[in-house]
């Protein structure tokens, strides 16, 4: 079948529940999503939530502290935003999560785990390369206190998203380089990452992380069944090499119903459109082979064992303790 043209509905039906959309309807909204950017987000929304980030968090670690803070996420966030603009990703975007941190937000155009894996990397790798610039500006110029607050700041930042716990980081990179292939280890990595939330949340008392733990335990039964689902639907060779056709979409809304199949339509038909183009570009998504898997893990030992403490013990060595 020919592809169709982009689906162009008029506005009641474009506001309609997608449960009430033919097939060959659904089939051209997925398509147009695939081949479209939407609209750019707003800069207001980001200086919203950046002032709302400053706030919140002056008043809970001090206003020097959390100006350091909020550059030092900025440009880490920049490292993610950088590689996802080279990987050809659409949509991308940054936000401040107040009391949390920050968040870059984009949509591969295709999904392959080894360019995902890459963009959570970027983000710890840029901001350890200005933690460094940083220190090397300050030691040259008598060491200024903010410029030595910014460094430390940057560099205890940077190393804790590298912990392998998702949603950080490190957690990222290790699930797409090599769980996520396998539904029951990455469930095991799940469970281990909720574990660990929970007890950074009561060691560091960071309540938000308890909640980001809560959230991913609920969620996990939901989870699990959809990796189940897509890993049984990659099995299938057609879907490797089919275009995305009619008869695709029929099967993809089936996915889509089996895996909300305990949850009340009304919660999740209303973005069918969404969950049946993530499932698409789940099913087809790429995997690196065995010497990339290990070229990637290798990298990563080397930026957690080598890189960050050499830069640990530099700045223990040639920089004052941070006076924040």
């Amino acid at each position: 079948m020919a592809p169709l043209k982009p689906y162009d509905a008029p506005s009641s039906v474009a506001l309609a529940p997608a449960v009430l959309m033919t097939d060959d309807a659904l089939l051209a909204a997925v398509q147009a999503r695939g081949e479209t950017t939407g609209k750019a987000s707003s800069n207001q929304t980001l200086f919203i939530m950046a002032a709302l980030f400053i706030g919140l968090g002056g008043l809970r670690w001090g206003w020097r502290s959390v100006v350091y803070l909020a550059v030092a996420i900025a440009l880490h966030e920049l490292g993610h935003v950088f590689a996802m603009i080279v990987f050809g990703y659409k949509n991308v975007r940054v936000l401040f999560v107040p009391l949390f941190g920050g968040l870059a937000m984009g949509e591969p155009r295709e999904l392959d785990a080894t360019k995902n894996a890459l963009v959570a990397l970027a983000g710890p790798v840029l901001g350890l390369v200005t933690a460094v610039g940083a220190a090397v500006i300050a030691v040259r110029y008598g060491s200024p206190a903010w410029l030595v607050s910014y460094a430390w700041t940057a560099l205890f930042l940077n190393a804790f998203n590298l912990l392998p716990l998702v949603p950080l980081d490190g957690g990222q990179f290790a699930n797409d380089a090599l769980f996520s292939r396998y539904p029951v280890v990455e469930l095991i990595f799940r469970l281990v990452a909720i574990a660990g939330l929970a007890w950074l949340t009561l060691t560091l008392h960071l309540w938000i992380l308890g909640l980001v733990a809560l959230f991913m335990l609920v969620s996990t039964p939901l989870a699990f069944r959809r990796a189940r689902l897509i890993r049984d639907a990659r099995r299938d060779p057609r879907w490797q090499t089919r275009e995305l056709d009619r008869e695709a979409v029929v099967e993809l809304r089936g996915v889509v119903t089996s895996i909300f199949k305990a949850v009340a339509q009304t919660k999740y038909q209303a973005k069918l459109l969404e969950h049946v183009h993530a499932v698409w570009l789940e099913i087809r998504k790429r995997f690196p082979g065995p010497g990339t898997t290990v070229a990637l893990l290798a990298s990563y030992g080397f930026l957690c064992v080598v890189v960050v403490p050499v830069i640990a013990v530099c700045f223990a060595r040639f920089l004052p303790r941070p006076a924040l």
